[in-house]
């Protein structure tokens, strides 16, 4: 049977959100190189998001905005706007809510999506109502990948940006994963590429050689089942339709940054993947380059919700933490919220 049934999960992601949301707002901006940017100072900062005339001059998340200007002289710097951006995401996630049964909003922007036992031809229409659906309610580009699972769902996402749509049937998947990267594959960092580089492992056919025992040895118990499952296009995860998280956490190692712009950059991802979820408990976690912690933890008289308050104690309780050691080195750095509360409904939320 050519255009056979199968379980598909879909990965909505709306492309360069911050930077879509600027242009939207922005029309005078139209065609220039956009960053979004996560300001210190006036020169100061890492980019949080880049549009795609941007990136053309090489411009990406996580560089710093000095390198970012000097490779795009034009380029158009705006400081991060979460309220905006997260009642844009808000509104769409609704309309997708309200259009299909089962989703699991994964960040700020993006969204998996049970669609059913169904064929590629009925993949494919879904697919385009997806993106209507997004263009309407938001104004915004989106990028949808459809698969059996959602490790499938999301590589075949990231392959077709922007603004594209990919469907990747079970017969299809063995074809599609010989030739793709290692590093396409979710969870295999740089770090995990580069170990198996180093024993010869260069791509997936390579890496599916190694028997499980063998990839266990390199990389742990867990870890090492995952790579081997994932190599294969195996994912058993369910979507979490409701989640009821005790705590959330985004960890970002220095590299090349300072601590302040790597907690800027851990906050803001855990802000996407709170999705407007108020708390009452705020952490900040340091992690040594002798793989030591140190932490330190902020309790809010009311429950939060707000972007700025966020960053704000993350960034006045690392300062806390360096302040008691002269001669402190960072290798990562983590923002944790606890204590959730229901969020009452903002009249906001109902306008528009």
């Amino acid at each position: 049977m050519l255009n056979k049934r199968f379980k598909a999960i879909a990965l909505v992601d709306f492309d360069y959100f911050y930077a879509q949301c600027e242009e939207l707002r922005h029309p005078e901006y139209k065609d220039r190189p956009i960053a979004v940017c996560m300001l210190t100072a006036k020169d100061s900062g890492a980019v949080a998001s880049a549009n795609y005339v941007a990136r053309k001059y090489g411009v990406k998340s996580g560089m710093p905005v000095s390198k970012a200007k000097s490779l795009a002289s034009d380029l158009v710097v705006l400081p991060v706007d979460m309220a905006y951006y997260q009642q844009v995401s808000n509104k769409i996630m609704k309309w997708l809510q309200e259009n299909f049964k089962a989703i699991e909003q994964a960040s700020i922007d993006e969204a998996y999506i049970d669609l059913g036992e169904i064929d590629k031809d009925e993949a494919e229409r879904l697919g385009i109502k997806i993106k209507q659906l997004v263009k309407e309610s938001g104004g915004i580009k989106c990028t949808v990948g459809i698969g059996p699972n959602k490790l499938i769902a999301k590589m075949a996402c990231d392959s077709a940006k922007p603004d594209g749509l990919k469907i990747i049937t079970p017969n299809e998947v063995d074809s599609f994963l010989e030739a793709s990267k290692l590093e396409d594959v979710p969870y295999i960092g740089h770090k995990t590429v580069e170990k198996l580089n180093s024993i010869g492992i260069k791509t997936i056919k390579d890496a599916k050689a190694l028997s499980v025992d063998e990839l266990r040895k390199l990389f742990g118990e867990k870890r090492g089942i995952m790579i081997y499952n994932f190599l294969r296009g195996i994912d058993e995860r369910k979507l979490e339709v409701t989640k009821k998280r005790k705590e959330l956490e985004k960890f970002v190692s220095l590299k090349n940054k300072k601590p302040e712009e790597a907690i800027s950059e851990a906050a803001r991802k855990l802000y996407e993947r709170l999705s407007g979820m108020s708390f009452r408990e705020i952490g900040v976690i340091v992690i040594l380059e002798d793989f030591s912690s140190k932490t330190k933890s902020k309790t809010f008289k009311y429950p939060v919700s707000s972007f700025e308050e966020l960053l704000s104690a993350s960034l006045e309780l690392l300062k806390s933490i360096m302040s008691e050691s002269i001669d402190i080195k960072i290798r990562r750095v983590g923002v944790k919220a606890s204590r959730f509360e229901k969020k009452e409904g903002n009249l906001l939320d109902y306008i528009g």
